[in-house]
């Protein structure tokens, strides 16, 4: 196979594009990935071109001369000029990841995982340019075939098909499907393990204890981490300085062999009356995410600030992490919503209206998208709920683009405005929920309220199939945040770029990426309205706010902390 020039050309533009800014901080293993998958691209694009200029130009009867020592000196000025600006290129590249790096807090390469990360993935595009070679030839075989018993132009036609249908069916039906049934297997063992420094806990307000009809062992890996972590009634009061109430964590597994998603909600319910839930003050949804997993960051605020008088409410529904069940089926994650919401909502609507417990919602990522499923609208959540938070939303979740299409003309993107904050406040940092990224203050904020956390370099929030054409106005924007105003688009390799950015987003410090942490404190405060300078504050759900001082979301993240290392530790 002759090397084409232009080919290289293309490789070498796109490997430029590959390492330029991104949204986070890449590991030399994901810089490989990026840049070999473009780089391969950036060059069959340039042997296409080089292919169809030998084809179409000479039919055209175009045709430029030059004396030899002319025609060498030109070909090695142009090349000389391209690779002196390509290597310009890649320094002020370098250079700006590294300040995008600053930005989110993370380490990013060193000079010597840089260059281990782009010989991976010069051998990564020779991978896939062998592939396509292999492709090409299979395709030249099935031509040279049909064409014994078709017209040249239909056998083209078919042996492209052929070649798509043998593509389809080896990454889908035959990598795809063993890659995830290799995940599930390993999911259902890890299922019933128990994470190190977990232990069952013995106070009747948890599932999972000797008290519960919610098992132990049924509770399976990333439930008994729920039930096994948070503070206790006495953590609570040495934060607070108050008397607290033992906060209640309900929970059930992945339904047994013959049950259904409604015979675990049932048991949640259940749950909920056997530790005296609706009697508190707030119950709270926590949609969980594919493997069943909840995040301590958004259910150990709402613990602290309601100093325990709340209830948590959560189940399993897959063994498989969240991506899993993105490239599979969106279906049961769906439907193990709706049930959980549905089930609950109609044991709240049993209880007398004047002794109702405040309902929430909440969810991260896929439990965000799944949570947001329950509803038909926005409207919906306001008259079904007290409040809702919802973090790290992935783009494809309707309500979420729904609103964020509907925003006031000249807010961002990144942190939408929609009907002048009334109820909804998107929020990249806490001050977002009293005033816009601009500054400029919002209106009154009316109960019931939803706040959606989302940071401007989180990847899973702006990943979607438009990437691919579309330019987002969060590129346009440049609005100040912790995203380089040096993140160029380009059509194809942006989508790639963010694509592979999302490994890593769960690796990024608090506050960046798809790590959400303290800044949960303050955004559940104010949607229980315990903020001081409000009117009544705490009293629209009977809560105390007389308690909270300056220092004390400090304290709660501090404890948080402590909470989860001392699990990890033990």
């Amino acid at each position: 196979m002759d090397i084409s020039l232009i080919g290289v050309v293309g490789a070498l533009v796109m490997y430029g594009v590959s390492v330029s800014p991104s949204l986070l901080a890449r590991s030399w293993q994901w810089h490989a990935v990026a840049s070999g998958v473009l780089s391969a691209v950036g060059y069959i694009v340039g042997l296409t071109i080089q292919r169809f200029y030998a084809l179409v130009v000479p039919r055209l009867g175009v045709e430029i001369t030059a004396p030899q020592s002319v025609s060498i000196a030109f070909r090695a000025v142009l090349l000389l000029g391209f690779f002196l600006w390509f290597l310009r290129w890649l320094l002020q590249s370098y250079r700006e990841r590294k300040r995008a790096n600053h930005l989110v807090g993370m380490r990013g390469e060193s000079l010597g995982e840089y260059l281990l990360g782009t010989f991976c993935a010069f051998i990564l595009m020779l991978a896939l340019l062998g592939i396509a070679w292999g492709l090409q030839w299979i395709g030249r075989a099935i031509v040279i075939v049909l064409s014994q018993w078709m017209h040249m132009v239909f056998a083209l036609a078919l042996s492209l098909l052929i070649l798509v249908v043998i593509v389809y069916a080896l990454t889908s039906q035959v990598l795809l499907k063993l890659g995830i049934n290799f995940f599930t297997r390993h999911a259902r063992k890890m299922n019933n393990r128990t994470a190190k420094g977990i232990v069952q806990p013995q106070v009747p307000e948890r599932s999972g204890s000797p008290q519960s009809r919610s098992s132990w062992r049924a509770v399976g890996g990333q439930g008994r981490v729920f039930l096994g972590r948070g503070p206790s009634r006495a953590d609570i009061e040495a934060v607070t300085g108050r008397a607290a109430m033992e906060p209640i964590r309900v929970y059930a597994g992945m339904p047994e062999e013959g049950q259904s998603l409604q015979s675990a909600a049932d048991l949640v319910v259940e749950e909920l009356h056997r530790t005296g839930a609706f009697d508190r003050a707030v119950i709270l949804i926590a949609t969980s995410t594919g493997s069943g997993w909840v995040d301590e960051w958004q259910v150990q605020p709402l613990e602290y600030l309601t100093r325990g008088n709340c209830a948590t409410a959560s189940m399993q529904y897959s063994f498989v992490p969240s991506s899993i069940n993105f490239l599979t089926d969106l279906d049961v994650s769906e439907e193990a919503a709706v049930i959980l919401f549905e089930t609950i909502r109609r044991a709240v609507d049993e209880i007398p209206e004047d002794r109702r417990p405040a309902l929430f919602v909440c969810g991260e990522s896929l439990g965000a998208y799944a949570s947001q499923h329950v509803f038909s609208g926005i409207v919906d959540v306001l008259s079904r709920t007290d409040g809702a938070l919802w973090v790290g939303t992935p783009a494809f979740t309707p309500m979420h683009a729904e609103l964020t299409a509907i925003r006031h003309r000249g807010s961002p993107e990144v942190a939408p405005v929609v009907a002048n904050g009334r109820h909804v406040r998107f929020v990249n940092v806490p001050e977002n929920l009293w005033a816009d990224v601009y500054g400029r203050e919002l209106g009154d904020w009316n109960y019931p309220r939803v706040v959606y956390a989302q940071h401007p370099s989180d990847p899973v929030v702006w990943w979607n199939s438009e990437l691919v054409w579309h330019k987002p106005d969060w590129i346009s924007e440049k609005v100040d945040g912790d995203v380089s105003p040096h993140m160029q688009y380009t059509r194809g390799a942006t989508y790639i770029q963010v694509l592979v950015d999302m490994p890593v987003a769960g690796t990024a410090p608090g506050g960046h990426g798809h790590t959400y942490h303290e800044e949960l404190i303050p955004l559940w405060e104010a949607i229980l309205g315990l903020r001081e300078d409000e009117k009544n504050a705490g009293s629209h759900f009977g809560l105390d706010s007389q308690w909270i001082q300056d220092d004390t979301h400090e304290k709660i993240g501090r404890a948080i902390q402590d909470n989860l290392s001392r699990s990890e530790r033990q």
